[in-house]
């Protein structure tokens, strides 16, 4: 799923470009999700995934380009774009790495060729996705990523080799399966998530991934995870 969150203090100029971003033909309702907000601080405040952020830089009394400063901190990988009248902010835009700036005046002439531009960058970036781990964003490589484990609190990720092979979140087991649906990974069981291209073996009394390690299998939800399986399978050999 690619998040796209727009922010703007005018709710209905959200609400209209939220209309003809979901009206373009590179828009997908499957795979991509649309979230509009009208407060900074909530958007500072926002725990869910932002790819693609569309943020106004007048934003009444707060300052789009600040906005963005504090959001960097937390969110480096977001692909934004300012949607404003104030082009002369141009310069300062470099400084939080914006990646277009879109005039309100031209939605009909640039939204849609901005927005492809937009999507190939985020498609490009998805071979990692940024977790909060440690107190500190960390962009976590997929093709590493083995498999997810829930204890407590706690989400362990257990990646192949590296300096790096035992990442923890507090992200839920529940969020990260939303997060990586889409990126072949299977929820096997109520605690654990894995990354199907390191999954050897999956019967009803467990699953070995290739290194040789055994997981648990929901036996209520095995019937779903087999055919997910060997229907991701299927498209790799394809």
């Amino acid at each position: 799923m690619l998040h796209i969150v727009l922010c703007d203090d005018d709710a209905a100029f959200t609400a209209d470009l939220a209309q003809r971003i979901e009206a373009l033909p590179a828009f997908s309702p499957r795979s991509m999700r649309v979230r509009c907000l009208t407060d900074p601080a909530a958007l500072l405040a926002d725990e869910e995934p932002c790819d693609l952020l569309l943020l106004d830089i007048d934003l009444g009394q707060c300052n789009g380009i600040e906005v963005a400063r504090t959001l960097r901190r937390t969110r480096p990988d977001t692909v934004l774009i300012f949607v404003t009248n104030y082009k002369e902010y141009a310069p300062e835009g470099y400084e939080v790495n914006a990646f277009r700036y879109l005039a309100k005046g031209e939605l009909d002439g640039k939204l849609e060729a901005y927005f492809e531009d937009a999507l190939a960058v985020c498609c490009a970036r998805r071979q990692t996705v940024e977790l909060v781990c440690g107190g500190e964003p960390v962009a976590v490589p997929l093709p590493a990523l083995m498999y997810i484990e829930s204890r407590g609190r706690d989400r362990h990720l257990h990646l192949q080799g590296g300096p790096r092979s035992h990442l923890v979140t507090h992200t839920t087991l529940t969020q990260l399966e939303e997060l990586l649906r889409d990126q072949g990974f299977l929820r096997l069981h109520k605690s654990y998530l894995v990354n199907m291209a390191y999954l050897d073996t999956l019967q009803s009394t467990g699953a070995r991934l290739t290194d040789g390690t055994a997981l648990p299998v929901s036996t209520r939800s095995y019937r779903v995870s087999k055919q997910r399986f060997l229907a991701w399978k299927g498209r790799q050999v394809c």
